[in-house]
């Protein structure tokens, strides 16, 4: 017996060997697998209501997000309406529940409820989704008005006009204001950014009726937009969405157009603002600069976010390794690269002690001079993409659903397909070191750019001309003059 089981020993500790990982060669990396979460399913509804499930299996609570569009401030010459509105859907109470239900309900699920002019959310289990919907229907299509809402918002607006300046507008020339000078520097001095026209506010004859007649003329389904996140089928989604919401009513439908505009920068040279601040011990340092062609959610968006990760985004990336961990600079440095329907802009800051303003300048411009003359590692590379990856597949979960809601919103505006989530991960895998050459020669300025620092002019004067040209201003905006 005891010959038997010292042979099964041996023969188990063979095959135990032979059956080890060969750990002399690194496993094959598995083929990127398109992601199965991210799907936003749209639902068919007959007012014109656009709807999308975005489906989280196994997962015990929901998200609903309405939004519902409205005219620009600007634009808008029914505000009065609006605030008034606004406040009724804060108090949380109307027909159906009165007495103030609907607070109490929510609190007692555990759940949130907000209904605004722009639509709301809804978060809470799966279970509770029809007493919530309930809820907030009721709230949107019914408020409760009240005489003394309007008394209130008139009052607020008369105070603000009483405590309102000249000079607190930031296009008012008696008024100076640092980032105006900034795109003034950027965009050049021809064109002027025009003042908003403000719209005088009359409460004279805002009645219950009035505001009535707001909510069936701007709360209204085919200027809506629903996202619902959870653990819900098709089926069930359209059976929710048709119980509560298809008999909202249509109204005049307000177009969403995106204008796409390249910039091109009036800057050919460095320019350095100084702008003082006699008791500072520390410069901040911002540099900003204009991409030009670079657009949200165009050809080369995915690439400049990889490169923004490599230049300043993370702790591992190349700014922060230099002036953080190796010299000891700062705490934080950061960088933006960002498109947008203007055609991008980018930005570098961080905050220093005035007597290694210089340095720190020296160490940023070496770091954007680098990115663009040399190939970034394989393993910068690696790191950057892995970040980036495991950042947006985090995101896309029930507990945090901005991007489905975020790409709802814009879907449709930016002609976006239909899984545009799910395959963004593959975006990031196809970046390669060439890529990232190339969007740093394109969009990395560290020649065309405006340096503004705010500090202590008088220790920074003289040490910063070796940059480019310097502007020292004092707090109101004045030219300062030093003695040489």
């Amino acid at each position: 017996m005891r010959n038997i089981l010292i042979t099964f020993v041996i023969l188990f500790t063979a095959f135990s060997v032979k059956a080890q990982i060969d750990r002399t060669h690194a496993p094959n990396p598995d083929s990127p697998k398109k992601l199965d979460v991210g799907v936003l399913i749209p639902i068919e509804m007959d007012n014109g209501l656009q709807v999308y499930l975005a489906p989280i299996k196994n997962y015990p609570k929901f998200t609903l997000s309405v939004n519902i569009e409205q005219p620009n401030i600007y634009d808008d010459e029914r505000q009065e309406e609006s605030g008034i509105l606004t406040k009724a859907y804060y108090k949380k109470l109307s027909e159906k529940y009165p007495n103030g239900q609907i607070d109490s309900l929510v609190r007692l699920k555990g759940a949130m409820l907000s209904a605004t002019t722009r639509g709301g959310t809804i978060k809470g289990m799966n279970r509770d989704i029809d007493v919530l919907l309930d809820l907030y229907t009721d709230l949107l299509f019914n408020p409760l008005i009240k005489e003394e809402y309007i008394e209130d918002k008139k009052e607020q607006y008369k105070k603000s006009q009483e405590n309102k300046t000249e000079q607190s507008s930031v296009f008012s020339d008696k008024q100076f204001v640092l980032e105006r000078l900034v795109d003034s520097l950027l965009h050049g001095e021809a064109k002027e950014e025009e003042k908003k026209k403000e719209i005088i506010q009359n409460y004279d004859n805002i009645t219950i009726e009035v505001i009535e007649d707001f909510i069936q003329k701007r709360i209204v389904a085919n200027n809506s937009v629903i996202v619902l996140i959870g653990d819900f089928s098709e089926k069930n989604t359209a059976k929710l969405m048709k119980k509560y919401f298809g008999k909202w009513q249509q109204g005049e439908p307000i177009e969403k157009e995106i204008e796409l505009k390249s910039s091109k920068s009036a800057i050919e040279k460095r320019r350095i603002v100084v702008l003082d601040k006699p008791n500072a011990v520390q410069s901040k340092i911002r540099f900003q600069w204009i991409l030009g062609d670079a657009y949200a959610y165009g050809e080369h968006a995915v690439k400049i976010e990889v490169l923004n990760e490599i230049l300043g985004e993370s702790q591992l990336s190349y700014l922060y390794k230099n002036l953080r961990e190796d010299k000891g600079l700062c705490y934080f440095v950061g960088s933006s690269i960002v498109p947008d329907d203007n055609g991008g802009r980018a930005s570098i800051w961080m905050s220093v002690r005035t007597d290694q303003t210089a340095y720190a300048i020296e160490n940023i411009l070496l770091e954007m001079l680098r990115i663009r003359n040399f190939d970034v590692s394989d393993h910068d590379l690696k790191v950057a993409k892995s970040s980036l990856i495991g950042e947006f597949t985090r995101s896309l979960s029930g507990i945090a659903p901005v991007p489905y809601i975020s790409f709802a919103m814009i879907k449709e505006t930016y002609n976006l397909p239909d899984d545009y989530l799910q395959t963004k991960v593959s975006k990031y895998y196809e970046v390669n070191t060439k890529d990232i050459r190339e969007m740093a020669e394109r969009y990395v300025k560290p020649f065309k750019n405006v340096l503004v620092i705010t500090g202590k002019a008088s220790e920074l004067h003289g040490t910063l001309e070796k940059f480019g040209e310097v502007t020292y201003l004092d707090e109101d905006g004045n030219e300062l003059i030093f003695e040489e």
